[in-house]
């Protein structure tokens, strides 16, 4: 459990088999405090369709407050979906409509800010340095798939994007709109 944080969400990148040369299933737990985000804890295995369900429980259990669940909805993404949506709340389907480098470049420069964090390799609940060789090596190594989850947490933490944000957003404006005006008439009532 992690307190005082402004929102803490999970990440995921599906894929579709765990055959040696397959991609990585990866699923993240972000926190966001103001403009910093932390990376709390990560899944990074090759998982076959019902060991990905399996592994969406258990971090959705350990991590109660992530009520937002971002998925991919590409390769086992769309079947997970579809599988959970009637039990687990706060999955958002997320199909990406920029490349893959697109997506990594947009978010960079926050990282490039320090305001991307992720645990020391000493107190991580995961494979850490892993995550760094993966960046590092990105866009021309073996895999991206945490970097994926990572540039669609960051996107949806930072830059806000999603439909839902913009709702949101819709929502405080009105609601300011309406004080004012509320204000205005109480001022002109007492004039």
């Amino acid at each position: 459990r992690v307190d005082g944080m402004d929102e803490l969400i999970q990440s995921w990148d599906m894929a579709f088999k765990d055959t040696k040369g397959s991609d990585f299933v990866v699923g993240q737990v972000w926190a966001r405090k103001g403009a910093e985000v932390f990376l709390l804890d990560q899944v990074h295995k090759r998982l076959a369709f019902t060991d990905t369900v399996t592994a969406f429980k258990a971090l959705t259990k350990k991590w109660p407050q992530a009520s937002t669940k971002l998925v991919e909805d590409k390769a086992n993404g769309t079947a997970v979906i579809d599988t959970l949506r009637k039990s687990i709340p706060g999955i958002v389907p997320i199909t990406p409509t920029e490349s893959k480098y697109a997506r990594a470049n947009a978010v960079s420069p926050f990282v490039e800010a320090g305001n991307v964090h992720i645990p020391a390799p000493e107190v991580a609940l995961f494979d850490a340095e892993a995550l760094v060789e993966e960046s590092a090596a990105f866009p021309n190594g073996a895999h991206d798939d945490q970097v994926d989850a990572t540039s669609q947490a960051l996107s949806r933490l930072l830059l806000r994007v999603g439909a839902g944000h913009a709702w949101l957003e819709w929502l405080r404006k009105k609601q300011t709109a309406e004080a004012v005006t509320t204000e205005d008439e109480g001022a002109l009532t007492h004039a």
